[in-house]
């Protein structure tokens, strides 16, 4: 069988595990993470494949609302029922959260200097190139011919 044996317990707290780590280092939203989540999820932890994977993220992207949240409650649910979809959901938003209330609380007053602009004004492209590495490396593996790649 693909999958890892592994508690559900035991997967529920790793399913949290990823998703923070995921929504702590991860700038630029839903499509940046992609990569990691599938490297995580698929590739290192063999929790599902990646033709379930593919499904999941297009249940995420259907329904209204984060895709990251949406992604994380999918595969939290199909990997450790409702509680691992709580676990993700919880791990996926926990870090912005953080990070929202430190910037209101700290660094307001800083936001206006050169130097915090540059860093945006950086990390914008380089997000745009992860999304690209996300389209070009799943349409690769899922698009087979011309026909599908014009639909």
């Amino acid at each position: 069988m693909y999958y890892t044996p592994v508690p559900a317990m035991k997967k529920t707290r790793g399913l949290f595990c990823v998703f923070l780590y995921i929504g702590a280092v991860t700038i630029g939203g839903g499509y940046a993470m992609l990569p990691l989540i599938r490297n995580e999820l698929v590739v290192r932890r063999r929790w599902i494949t990646d033709e379930e994977f593919v499904r999941l993220l297009t249940l995420a992207q259907s329904a209204p609302g984060i895709m990251t949240v949406n992604l994380a409650i999918a595969v939290g649910r199909r990997i450790a029922g409702v509680p691992g979809a709580c676990a993700g959901v919880i791990g996926a938003v926990l870090p912005s959260l953080i990070c929202i209330m430190l910037v209101a609380q700290f660094l307001l007053p800083w936001f206006y200097l050169p130097g915090v602009h540059a860093f945006f004004a950086g990390a914008a492209p380089a997000v745009s190139g992860i999304i690209a590495a996300v389209v070009w490396t799943m349409g690769k593996r899922l698009l087979g011919g011309k026909r599908q790649v014009l639909i």
